[in-house]
């Protein structure tokens, strides 16, 4: 898997934008962006990455997940649902294979679909 900022780094040569477009869309400098992208500089915070994601037309959960950040509104979520941190821990504990994984998120959003 490729790190953080070689993703990026992908992410925007494939949508055909140049070094201080990106960053200039992002709010962040040219300079911290390349940066970024070289590895010499850390995942940013999570505002930046969400800027990232949307300026590169990314899932932002796969930027959060090379990064050591994680999306603030997840956290907020879970600290206001007990019923999905008890999920989550579930879900950590079982150590279910990434098929149960995703049978599990199928539920979830079948269940969000509105019936006929």
């Amino acid at each position: 898997m490729s790190s953080f900022g070689e993703t990026i780094r992908d992410l925007r040569v494939a949508q055909s934008l140049g070094l201080r477009e990106a960053a200039g869309l992002v709010g962040i400098s040219p300079a911290y962006l390349s940066r970024i992208e070289r590895g010499k500089e850390s995942p940013p915070r999570p505002e930046v990455i969400k800027a990232l994601a949307k300026v590169l037309a990314a899932d932002p959960d796969v930027l959060f997940r090379l990064s050591p950040s994680t999306d603030p509104e997840v956290v907020d979520y879970l600290h206001t649902q007990p019923e999905a941190m008890a999920l989550v821990r579930y879900l950590k504990e079982a150590s279910l294979p990434a098929e149960d994984v995703a049978k599990l998120l199928e539920l979830a959003e079948s269940l969000s679909r509105p019936t006929k």
